[in-house]
């Protein structure tokens, strides 16, 4: 059984990855490949037009092209850090008392106690989805148990774009 009265809420961190950013990095690595590949491709045939025996492939290489590696590379790591950075999310929720909330948590179902364990295991925010992923309960019955334990007090739902999240109420 987990323990409840030792969960503390302003602890909690929330990593979500950021699809957009994993776009820009996906996108700079790709053209990054390309522009190697014509850089490379053109020093070639510079390379083969030049009679010196000093004259290396390298030495063919627009200075361009070096610079848009180094803007390349850039925004692939900008891509990289907004993809997978830690984002904080706001908990201004009302507590319940510690009386009152050890004797709700008492006489919750066996369903409603599934899901609130699910809630206070992920550190008291959890993405409804992903709520449904660890019960194996339908997103109906997920919605529904959820709409008790709301009713009840012990959770608020806020949302966050085409997704809820659900936090936990605590007593202090």
């Amino acid at each position: 059984m987990l323990k409840y009265s030792n969960f503390e809420l302003s602890d909690m961190k929330l990593v979500s990855i950021n699809y957009s950013g994993i776009l820009v990095s996906v996108v700079s690595i790709t053209t990054f490949v390309i522009l190697l590949t014509v850089s490379l491709e053109y020093a070639s045939i510079s390379h083969s037009l030049c009679g010196s025996p000093l004259c290396t492939i390298t030495n063919h290489i627009p200075m361009q092209s070096y610079a848009g590696f180094a803007l390349l590379i850039v925004s692939a790591v900008v891509g990289g850090y907004l993809a997978f950075r830690p984002q904080k999310i706001e908990k201004s929720v009302q507590a319940i008392p510690k009386s009152k909330l050890n004797k709700l948590i008492e006489n919750l179902q066996d369903d409603e106690k599934k899901v609130f364990d699910g809630i206070v295991k992920n550190d008291g925010s959890v993405f409804q989805n992903d709520l449904i992923g660890s019960t194996g309960y339908s997103k109906v019955k997920v919605s529904r148990l959820l709409d008790r334990l709301e009713t009840k007090g012990l959770v608020e739902r806020r949302r966050r774009g085409m997704a809820n999240l659900i936090l936990l109420k605590y007593g202090e």
